[in-house]
């Protein structure tokens, strides 16, 4: 697994020198919506879903091969939380849960220039993520009593790497961007045998290119 992340990083970092005298370097920020199957933190059992919100912060550079054509690569940190009604003990309860993952996307780009200050660009493509921090606290609403339960680890919920396919579209104005997108879980991280979860999220994000 580290190493799989090494490797990842440093192709990244290739990949900002390699082009930094000509290419376009972005930096976005923006709201993350991801669907992740809820379980009871003992039972394992599933429980109805709710959606977790959060914020991303990344940069990208992006290689043109030609007028329409490039590849885009990217490094960010994402921050996700819910909030839900649940039960510590039969007793009534709300579960807060957040993680941190950082993301890793690799797509393709295809260009539509419509003059010399503004694009409309759609992109596709793998994107890897890896769960740095992943936390439930279940807190008993009668006397106040709280588990904190952690999803990584030797008894996981979650598994910490998801391959996902990604996809978009982005508007450039100037060095303004506007874009949006949906990702997909391809890798089950369900740490258990004969069992899936797959995560899939909608994304929309500002962004400055430079």
């Amino acid at each position: 697994m580290k190493k799989i992340l090494t490797y990842i990083f440093a192709g990244v970092a290739l990949m900002f020198a390699g082009g930094a005298q000509a290419q376009k370097l972005g930096i976005n920020v923006g709201y993350a919506s991801e669907y992740l199957p809820t379980y009871t933190v003992v039972e394992r059992t599933q429980v109805t879903s709710y959606n977790m919100t959060g914020l991303f912060l990344n940069a990208n550079y992006t290689l043109n091969f030609s007028k329409h054509w490039g590849v885009a690569i990217g490094v960010g940190g994402r921050y996700n939380m819910r909030e839900y009604p649940s039960t510590l003990l039969t007793f009534p309860a709300t579960t807060r849960e957040s993680q941190w993952i950082v993301d890793v996307p690799l797509v393709a780009v295809f260009t539509v220039p419509f003059s010399d200050y503004s694009s409309v660009n759609i992109f596709c493509g793998p994107m890897v993520s890896y769960g740095i921090t992943g936390k439930s606290t279940i807190t008993e609403q009668m006397y106040g009593e709280h588990v904190d339960v952690s999803w990584y680890g030797s008894d996981a919920l979650y598994r910490q790497l998801n391959i996902q396919g990604t996809a978009g579209i982005a508007i450039d104005v100037h060095r303004l961007r506007l874009f949006g997108g949906y990702s997909l879980g391809i890798l089950s991280i369900d740490p258990r045998e004969n069992s899936k979860i797959n995560t899939s999220a909608l994304y929309l994000g500002l962004g400055v290119t430079l």
